[in-house]
């Protein structure tokens, strides 16, 4: 069996069952070689820092935008950001 060919419903009862042994486990060694087997599957962005300048700036572009009327609500965005 495929990996793409698994149920969504059946991954995240695995999930779960994994978690459950894990809560049980008390192998410092393992549970450190299971957060590196992790670390090392999943594939985060990468994040980048901002520069002191990139943040005196976005602060002074986000000033402008409140002054010009240009901002949304809490609400607002919220039902925005559920559309992500």
């Amino acid at each position: 069996m495929k990996k793409k060919d698994i149920e969504p419903s059946n991954i995240q009862d695995r999930k779960l069952n994994i978690i459950e042994k894990l809560i049980l486990l008390n192998d410092e060694d393992l549970v450190k070689q299971m957060e590196e087997l992790i670390d090392t599957s999943v594939k985060r962005p990468q994040l980048k820092r901002f520069t002191k300048q990139e943040l005196i700036d976005r602060a002074r572009i986000s000033n402008i935008n409140i002054e010009k009327g240009e901002v949304f609500t809490q609400e607002e965005a919220e039902k925005l950001s559920q559309s992500w």
